[in-house]
């Protein structure tokens, strides 16, 4: 698959809404504007905006997964040594920086005391399964996507079947009646069940990737994310919100993005290229960044607040992403072949030896 200007804006969509929904979050709780409506709207949209990051992830990782098929073998191991590379360090780095600058989780609630136990597991990217809590607060979703990082090899090789959407149809039903059955008993605390939907829909999409043609113009596209991410937002309750709509929201998103021609629109394809190649670091650094415009500067103004937060959120995801993300990428990437060639002579070695 060549570079695709849509994932480049869904991505944009995606971690726009996230970052809008805690600006929100936070002005309500260190300035003047309170607005119950807008909170509930943004808060719903920013859920939205996790889930869309879980499609498009699976999605791309599929692609990712058919090109290393056709270099190389030992296609898991690969995956694995890269993906660490991917998530882990700036992870790290930001859960260091938390822990000594003493930023807190979120800007808009109390504060969680953070134990030995916590930092451990946020580390690991563990913490889904353990303490609950996460150093800052964007950390949660993390742990989801590593742990789908486990099977999305074997879910790749599932979508290259004949029958492949059929089987992963099966997939998706049974995984949504699990969900609902976690939830009865529970009370609605689904943890992973609760997105393991959401990325199936994503390979999902991968599978249907020569069954459905490109057949609505591409200047449809940003209007249909804002149709999805809007409806989102008013169809989900703030005070009781129901798992099931971002359901049905990741299946629409992955059953509509193969049917969209790929954006022409060059200014719009640059500025999403860019956002989508920082939008990592905007995701984890952003709460930080909020933390020093209106809690350390004390901004309590409506316009330069939220200026400063954007400014300073895009400068501070370049920084880390040259200094740290793309780095690291390229130290996984060379490991990964590393790796591949180690494993790949370690039979001509023992025969060698043999001899």
């Amino acid at each position: 698959m060549r570079h695709s200007a849509n994932l480049d804006i869904l991505r944009s969509f995606a971690v726009s809404s996230v970052l809008l929904q805690h600006l929100v979050l936070t002005l309500t709780a260190h300035t003047s504007f309170h607005n119950n409506a807008i909170i509930a709207f943004t808060h719903n949209i920013g859920r939205a905006g996790v889930v869309a990051f879980f499609v498009h992830t699976s999605l791309v990782l599929m692609y990712s997964l058919e090109r290393m098929t056709r270099s190389t073998e030992r296609v898991s191991l690969r995956f694995y040594v890269r993906r660490f590379f991917r998530i882990y360090p700036l992870s790290i780095f930001c859960i260091t920086l938390a822990l000594i600058l003493h930023i807190p989780d979120n800007t808009w609630k109390n504060v969680d005391i953070i134990t030995p136990r916590i930092i451990l597991s946020n580390l690991l990217l563990v913490q889904n399964l353990f303490t609950k809590i996460s150093v800052i607060g964007p950390l949660w979703s993390l742990p989801y996507e590593v742990q789908m990082y486990l099977v999305l090899p074997y879910l790749y090789y599932l979508a290259l079947k004949k029958r492949s959407v059929i089987y992963l149809c099966v997939l998706l039903a049974f995984f949504c009646g699990f969900g609902f059955l976690i939830a009865g008993e529970s009370g609605g605390h689904l943890n992973m069940a609760a997105y393991v939907p959401c990325f199936l829909c994503g390979v999902l999409c991968y599978s249907l990737r020569d069954r459905i043609l490109a057949f609505i113009p591409s200047v449809f596209w940003p209007l249909f994310l804002l149709f999805i991410f809007f409806g989102y937002g008013l169809t989900n309750p703030h005070d009781n919100p129901k798992f099931w709509i971002g359901w049905i929201f990741c299946l629409l998103l992955g059953l509509a993005i193969n049917a969209f021609r790929d954006s022409a629109n060059v200014p719009l394809n640059v500025v999403a290229e860019k956002i989508a190649l920082y939008s990592y670091g905007m995701y984890l650094i952003h709460v930080p960044i909020l933390y020093l415009v209106f809690m350390v500067f004390g901004v309590k103004n409506l316009f330069f607040g939220p200026l400063l937060f954007v400014v300073f959120t895009m400068v501070a995801s370049f920084i880390t992403y040259h200094l740290i993300e793309s780095p690291l990428i390229d130290v996984g990437r060379k490991l990964s072949f590393r790796s591949i060639r180690t494993s790949a002579c370690l039979p001509l070695q023992k025969t060698q030896e043999g001899s």
